[in-house]
């Protein structure tokens, strides 16, 4: 351990370099000789950060440095016993001199003969906050900090203590605090030795292996699954659905128990016959193409037939699973980047093994796949017993918890109490209702974090961690353009700024208080919304009058500031400027189609009404057609025939635009076809993008053309341009006929037969819509509800970065769209006719 410069008499302070005069590395320089060791001599200081490392080294006795980020150094203890999880420890520390910051990312040998001579890693790194003023807590004695590390998180302090007579250093104490991050009676030097930046122990820089000299691979093991107790002969099976964990609080405990982690990414059962594979999710979509290369890996393992259950990954540079990536690898293609984690055997060589013990299975899987399986597929290990340490450890590695089963049970489709799953620590969306500021902290202090009960926005507490400058930065060049009419939040502290609610944060906490806010929050990012697509093709131009500074000059809105929908609504003046902003886009795919209007005049969504036919005071630009209906009368219905009509509803409360799928010029012959995705209970987005995207495909191969777009609540819709050929009836039926193809490609995913009961875990394929005087919400519209969603148009390869429908709102969309164009531009010249089979029918 390195010596600190020695006191002033009295002082009680800590004289060392970085709080006063002089150069504040000279110390570290004077003691160092930088043409034998390798360590950083330190340049200029970069821009203010707040990094925080610790080191393990091994010199004259082994200890633990920790440095800390402040004033273009790291302030640095050196901690004979090294840090503790247990509140209950105190651990001694030493102040040591400041260190440049490069030094941060040193790990190697200091050579022998040199100061501090012996191998040195870093431990642990992330990043530290100060709970107050540092400078001023470091004079005072007592520095509260919070750190986000890989191993370190949550609470900490720093205590000095009163020297005793003689003693050069200034002896202080390194104490955890009782938060979410500590563990009582645990040891974290113990059970993670290794160095986050190489993986490395302190023994492999000591004296490294010669690298082992290549062996001849031994003989492929036969396998015997039939001696398994439980095995029974059996036909490969076509399709098999997977088991579901149960969710618990914690990891059960005892030795009769495994437990794995638990994946972010797309459950999937491999299916391996005669050198072929299919892999398939859970929903019963096969996805074997749209996987890459993970179709050739399966087809290659040793075995005629096999069934192996597992998860379809991505995986960052640490190794954790991340959804994100996961999308981004499916929408770009996924080339190499996908990893199976394989957890289960349930078929092996015409033998059932769903009646074997989880053990045996596991081991025959281990064996399958052998001591080098292929590098697309690995073996999801587990640990036996000790459930709440591994738990613990999970979360410390932010992975998302932790999956446990029964050693002894078979296999059950379905949910079942033999498989538990915990989440660690629990992540959720909330909107961001406003900010808090923070000069000293760069203008932004925390997030007023707020969340929707219906039309109501509720304050659910402050997040202040786990953004660093460049993201302050960001959040705060997006939150003061939504200040403007922005209403408060009658719970949120007077502190808090309101912004109109319109982004939403993802957020990790450890638990929530009775009041419902939550507790220990860091923030992880903003839920994006496709906003890194490639821009589309530029909206066609078109006969149709777009909208000019004329039109918008006749907008006259009376009540702007009315709230619609509550409260923490947008006002009635934020809906007429929406679709001003829209309406570029959205006028292509409303002009000249009967509509039906859905008006909240006095912003209650109780008052909310449609309106199809003409209504005393309308605006004169609004169109109108005469339709017969079944009895032989005629009706008139509304359109919308320029920009001047449309722009004018907003005066009229009107929030949402449905139309025919057919246009006013032949309005007895359709020219869209739309196919509703309606997910009944238990379906969650994830698995309407999964759908969404096999239908598409489905399309596809029927030689059509699908456009997709979000309904504005929990569903998506499928649209086809067609040629206006058929009439209503028989585009109907033939759409009925191409919903009921698609939904026998996966049964267990998809229903066309009405009621809940039916579609319970399913989604139910409406083609309903295309029925005549059927009509669907409009492409851009809003929906009537809180945040104002909206019914958006995306590429395809958008839909997968989609991470919640209600991101794409009033507030959200028109940038989106101004940025990349209208996705659907090209509708009109994609028209096909339906395939002969479903006309016939």
């Amino acid at each position: 351990m390195s010596d600190a410069r020695t006191p002033r008499r009295g002082s009680g302070r800590d004289p060392s370099p970085g709080s006063g005069d002089g150069d504040a590395l000279e110390t570290y320089r004077r003691k160092r000789d930088f043409g034998r060791t390798a360590e950083p001599a330190g340049g200029a200081a970069p821009a203010a950060g707040h990094r925080f490392v610790v080191h393990k080294h091994h010199a004259s006795s082994a200890h633990y440095d920790l440095r800390l980020e402040l004033d273009g150094v790291l302030l640095s203890w050196a901690v004979p016993k090294g840090p503790s999880l247990d509140p209950a420890d105190r651990r001694l520390a030493i102040r040591v001199e400041d260190h440049p910051l490069d030094y941060a990312d040193f790990e190697g040998v200091i050579p022998e003969g040199s100061y501090g001579a012996g191998p040195t890693l870093v431990w642990d790194a992330g990043e530290w906050a100060p709970a107050g003023d540092a400078r001023a807590d470091l004079d005072k004695g007592a520095l509260k900090f919070r750190l986000a590390g890989e191993k370190l998180r949550g609470g900490w302090m720093l205590a000095r203590m009163k020297p005793k007579r003689g003693e050069r250093r200034i002896p202080w104490l390194l104490i955890k605090e009782k938060d979410f991050a500590a563990a009582p009676g645990s040891d974290i030097l113990a059970e993670r030795p290794e160095s986050v930046k190489s993986g490395r122990r302190i023994e492999d820089l000591i004296a490294p292996a010669p690298p082992p000299a290549p062996a001849k691979a031994p003989p492929p093991r036969r396998l015997r699954p039939g001696a398994s107790k439980g095995a029974r002969k059996a036909a490969m099976p076509a399709t098999l659905p997977p088991q579901l964990a149960t969710l618990a609080d914690a990891p059960p405990d005892g030795r009769d128990w495994l437990h794995e982690m638990k994946f972010d990414g797309y459950r999937t059962m491999a299916f391996v016959e005669e050198g072929a594979a299919r892999l398939v999710t859970r929903g019963g979509l096969d996805w074997t193409r749209r996987y890459g290369d993970l179709g050739a890996a399966f087809a290659a393992l040793p075995c005629r037939a096999a069934v192996i259950d597992g998860e379809v990954v991505a995986l960052d540079e640490k190794g954790v699973s991340r959804f994100a990536l996961l999308q981004s690898a499916l929408s770009d293609g996924p080339g190499g980047r996908l990893t199976f984690f394989a957890f289960d055997l349930l078929h092996l060589d015409g033998w059932d093994l769903t009646e074997v013990r989880l053990e045996r299975r596991k081991a025959l899987l281990a064996a399958l796949l052998g001591p080098a399986p292929p590098a697309a597929i690995r073996l999801s290990d587990h640990v036996a017993g000790d459930g709440p340490a591994f738990f613990a450890r999970a979360g410390e590695m932010g992975l998302e918890g932790v999956v446990s089963k029964r050693a002894d049970a078979p296999y059950r489709p379905g949910r079942s109490r033999s498989w538990l799953k915990a989440k660690a620590p629990r992540t959720g969306d909330f909107t961001i209702a406003g900010y808090t500021a923070s000069p000293r902290a760069g203008g932004l202090g925390a997030l007023a974090l707020g969340e929707w009960d219906g039309d109501e926005l509720h304050y659910r507490g402050k997040v202040g961690t786990g953004f660093d400058e460049a993201a302050m930065a960001d959040l705060l060049a997006r939150l003061e353009p939504l200040r403007a009419g922005a209403p408060p939040l009658p719970e949120a502290p007077r502190e808090v700024i309101p912004v109109r609610p319109v982004l939403t944060a993802r957020i990790r906490y450890a638990s929530r208080t009775g009041n419902n806010w939550v507790r220990h929050a860091v923030f992880l990012g903003l839920r994006g919304a496709a906003t890194g697509r490639k821009a589309s093709a530029p909206a066609r131009g078109t006969k149709e009058r777009m909208i000019t500074e004329a039109d918008l000059a006749t907008i006259s809105i009376t009540n702007p500031d009315r709230r619609l929908f509550g409260r923490s609504g947008p006002t009635k003046l934020d809906v007429a400027l929406y679709y001003a902003r829209i309406g570029e886009a959205m006028l292509p795919h409303l002009l000249r189609r009967p509509v039906s209007l859905v008006r909240c005049p006095s912003g209650k969504s109780e008052d909310c009404f449609f309106q199809r036919h003409p209504f005393t005071g309308m605006p004169k630009a609004l169109g109108k057609v005469a339709i017969g209906d079944s009895d032989g009368e005629s009706k008139i219905y509304l359109t919308i025939d320029d920009a001047a009509g449309y722009l004018a509803l907003a005066q009229f409360g009107v929030v949402e635009f449905h139309c025919w799928g057919a246009r006013k010029d032949d309005v007895e012959h359709p020219d869209r076809v739309i196919l509703d995705l309606d997910p009944g209970a238990g379906i969650g987005w994830r698995e309407i993008v999964h759908a969404a995207t096999h239908v598409g495909a489905e399309l596809r191969a029927m030689g059509l053309v699908p456009f997709v777009k979000t309904s504005g609540g929990k569903g998506v819709h499928v649209v086809v341009p067609v040629t206006r050929r058929l009439g209503w009836k028989a585009t109907h039926a033939a759409s009925a006929a191409i919903a009921e193809a698609i939904a026998k490609t996966a049964p267990e995913t998809f229903v066309t037969v009405m009621g809940e009961r039916n579609r319970r875990n399913r989604i139910f394929i409406d083609f309903h819509r295309n029925a005549r005087a059927a009509t669907a919400v409009a492409p851009y519209s809003l929906r009537a509800r809180g945040p104002l969603p909206a019914s958006a148009p995306l590429d395809w390869a958008d839909l997968e970065t989609v991470e919640g429908p209600e991101d794409l709102n009033h507030a959200t969309l028109p940038g989106l769209v101004a940025a990349a164009g209208d996705p659907w531009a090209t509708i009109e010249d994609e028209a096909r006719d339906l395939p002969e089979g479903a006309r016939d029918r």
